[in-house]
């Protein structure tokens, strides 16, 4: 085994093993892709595997050790959605960081176009949808990044607390003072927590999802509706049963002075908000796709 190999495989382990931040959990990631790709057109689809193909080795050794894979495995592209996560320590991508989510001021009622113009996840969305349609400008393993990278923001955008504040870090630096689940701050908990639904949580959530897809359907795609979506996130974080805010006379969303206990029925009334926001970020996914592609 080589030196090199050894380090990469101990920054891998460390990774993993790191705390969730500004991140839609693993799960999340994969059950929005997963389900975008299974509702794309053959056509479709094999563009995918084909940018996959692109991806070196070293980034797919990445993508599998990040998603507890054996190396070699075929990178899929659920799994490969998680990768704009397992880069963010690579001083090459660190730029990318500030693009997982959007930090507004504490007297915003509404996400407007205006709010960002650039190193934000709105923009991030335009930015790798617009390098998807753009083919001769762009080598394949840079086709490949912006897949990946597409596939990613369309899940963060879709958890409520990437659209935010800055002063509490998304809900991170919101505690939860009881311990019924390994999740101890806010958006931890959106992350993964409120993920649960037992020992076969990918399985549950995708046929879940599936069979809601048939009940539901979005637009076409169009660049202005990226303001849309983070807004509608925000519009659920700066609700007073989401637990994150604590409304001004004014109407402003002032953090959580001490730790919060979530209500007894809060995974129970949330969860379902969760399924349609994964829902909404795969059908929309699926769109953007359709038409770059």
């Amino acid at each position: 085994m080589t030196a090199k190999y050894i380090i990469f495989t101990l920054f891998s382990l460390v990774l993993f093993l790191s705390k969730p931040s500004f991140a839609l959990g693993k799960l999340g990631h994969q059950v929005v892709c997963q389900l975008a790709f299974e509702h794309l057109t053959p056509i479709k689809q094999t563009k995918i595997t084909e940018l996959l193909k692109a991806i070196p080795q070293k980034h797919q050794d990445l993508i599998n050790d990040y998603n507890n894979q054996k190396q070699g495995a075929p990178i899929t592209y659920d799994n490969a959605c998680t990768w704009a996560d397992a880069i963010k320590r690579l001083e090459s991508f660190r730029k990318y960081n500030s693009w997982h989510y959007m930090n507004i001021s504490r007297k915003h009622t509404e996400i407007k176009a205006t709010d960002c113009d650039e190193n934000c996840l709105p923009q991030a969305i335009l930015n790798h949808q617009q390098v998807l349609t753009q083919t001769d400008n762009y080598t394949s393993w840079q086709q490949a990044q912006a897949l990946l990278f597409l596939g990613h923001w369309i899940g963060d955008i879709h958890q409520p607390l990437h659209i935010s504040f800055a002063d509490d870090l998304g809900g991170n630096k919101v505690k939860l003072s009881h311990l019924k689940s390994k999740c101890s701050n806010l958006h931890w908990y959106w992350d993964e927590c409120i993920l649960y639904r037992g020992k076969n949580n990918k399985v549950q959530w995708l046929d879940l999802l599936r069979e809601k897809w048939r009940q539901s359907s979005q637009p076409n795609w169009q660049t202005e509706q990226v303001w849309q979506w983070a807004d509608e996130s925000f519009q659920l974080v700066t609700k007073p049963s989401f637990n994150y805010c604590q409304l001004t006379e004014q109407g402003n969303c002032q953090k959580p002075t001490d730790k919060i206990k979530l209500p007894d029925n809060y995974l129970t009334q949330y969860q379902p908000i969760m399924a349609q926001r994964l829902l909404q970020a795969a059908q929309r996914l699926s769109k953007i796709l359709e038409k770059v592609l």
